[in-house]
């Protein structure tokens, strides 16, 4: 969990970041790259609702895509663990996610 401290300064990297590309990633082994494994990357533009921690990356208008306007991803500053700027095809920000096991009960 993340500190009232932590998710303030993760929020304003991510405010830096508004308006530009980026790359949203979520994956089984966190944000290292080693081999085969699960990873979801979605690339798009950031947004955010003005005066929150709530985000969301929005794939453009793609004529070779279709239904591109249901590809998206949302997240909140806490669910933010990292933002690498040093990947060659720009910033990518890693959210984790919280699923129950399979059989838990709600």
């Amino acid at each position: 969990m993340m500190t009232e401290n932590e998710r303030k300064k993760m929020n304003e990297g991510l405010n830096a970041l508004v308006a530009q590309e980026v790359t949203v990633a979520v994956s089984t082994l966190g944000h290292i790259r080693d081999g085969f494994h699960t990873q979801m990357s979605i690339k798009g533009e950031l947004q955010n609702l003005p005066d929150t921690d709530q985000y969301r990356v929005v794939v453009s208008e793609n004529e070779n895509i279709s239904n591109s306007d249901q590809t998206y991803v949302y997240f909140m500053a806490s669910d933010v663990y990292h933002i690498n700027p040093l990947v060659s095809t720009g910033v990518v920000i890693f959210v984790r996610i919280d699923t129950p096991s399979m059989g838990e009960d709600e």
